[in-house]
């Protein structure tokens, strides 16, 4: 019998589509339907109003509250939201008081604790009698002794940092997206398209080079952030944060999408939201871009200005067909329903430790015929 999934949310956001700029919110949003399909049981601890998908939703702080706290925070305007996610903000603070007190009568020793945000709820789990699994490791500090990465160059990243060896229960699972929300469009589109934070580790001097070179092209900035310190050129314009068909829309329709990020990007979703339209992307060429940009196909990995002018000018030649490969292999590879099955297999690892342990011979591989007993 599986085991109870209990998902904490994030205390600064609503686990809904409006905060699709976060990152994490949206890991947790799509989590539940996720593990439910494998045939999980999950509780998802959030603040009210959300649409987690969940087999139950337990309230933490109220609407009200949350107004309280974060002086009525508009998920769609230019502030970041990430400005609040401090383990030493009074929402957190309450938020994880709250939780702890709500977990400790309601998880069972056999249950698992899902952390999607790792050290942002160490206070709400501290001396609770489950497993804790952090779920989608794109930050720095761990808390957990069971971790599932978002990419290997951030697995390897951490532990490098950590001055440690690695460990069999740890694994890197891919960042999941429900496919059905995102539109394959054939045509390439007539712009250039920065989507997420706009501020300087980002890559916004690369952005203002791009556009400064090719005036002939609209460069788009979309994202959380101040712009007017980088409308430095007739060519680009800004559109406020979007959500739902309105992104799905933004990211489709443009040329590509150009991610010059200048540190060691986790993931950086976009770039799979992107590619899952059929868009390619243009990135840095190191972090996760590594293992989310297959070079020539669904975009370019970029050292120099000559590299991104150049991987621009090659997608102005690509065609229908390379959109739509694009988005083929993104979506089988990103796919939520198919990542399920990954994720099933490091809970059945987990919960394998009750007995045989490393030693079982249950593999996600496929079934073990040939080993001899000793």
């Amino acid at each position: 019998m599986n085991p109870t999934l209990h998902l904490l949310g994030l205390p600064h956001t609503v686990t809904r589509p409006e905060f699709s700029h976060c990152a994490y919110s949206m890991k947790v949003m799509r989590f539940s339907p996720m593990l439910r399909s494998v045939g999980y049981n999950v509780i998802h601890y959030g603040n009210e109003g959300a649409t987690s998908g969940a087999n139950e939703q337990v309230n933490v702080l109220s609407k009200e509250e949350m107004e309280k706290y974060l002086g009525g925070y508009n998920p769609s305007g230019p502030k970041f939201v990430g400005d609040v996610a401090d383990i030493a903000h009074p929402i957190y603070k309450e938020f994880n008081s709250r939780l702890h007190n709500i977990l400790k009568d309601r998880v069972e020793p056999t249950d698992i604790i899902c952390l999607p945000f790792g050290y942002g709820h160490q206070e709400a789990v501290q001396g609770l009698d489950a497993t804790l699994l952090e779920t989608g490791i794109g930050y720095p500090q761990t808390c957990t002794n069971f971790r599932i990465f978002e990419s290997q160059v951030w697995y390897n990243w951490v532990i490098g940092r950590e001055n440690k060896t690695g460990h069999d229960y740890n694994w890197v699972i891919p960042n999941y997206y429900n496919i059905a929300e995102w539109t394959v469009q054939k045509e390439k589109g007539k712009y250039l398209l920065f989507f997420g934070r706009i501020c300087e580790p980002k890559g916004m001097q690369i952005v203002l080079e791009i556009a400064k070179h090719r005036p002939d092209l609209t460069v788009v900035l979309c994202g959380q952030g101040d712009p007017i310190p980088y409308m430095k050129y007739d060519n680009i314009e800004y559109q406020r944060p979007v959500f739902g068909a309105e992104r799905d829309a933004l990211l489709g329709n443009a040329l590509a999408v150009i991610m010059p990020t200048r540190y060691v990007e986790p993931f950086g979703g976009v770039t799979v939201e992107a590619n899952l339209t059929g868009t390619p992307v243009l990135g840095s060429s190191y972090g996760s871009f590594t293992e989310t940009i297959d070079q020539g196909f669904t975009g370019y990995r970029c050292n120099t200005l000559g590299d991104w002018l150049a991987g621009i000018e090659q997608i102005e030649e690509w065609g229908p067909s390379h959109r739509e490969y694009i988005a083929s292999v993104t979506r089988t590879k990103y796919d939520m329903y198919a990542l399920a099955h990954d994720y099933d297999n490091v809970i059945k690892q987990i919960v394998d430790l009750q007995g045989k342990g490393w030693y079982s011979f249950r593999s996600s591989i496929g079934p073990v015929t040939k080993a001899i007993a000793a």
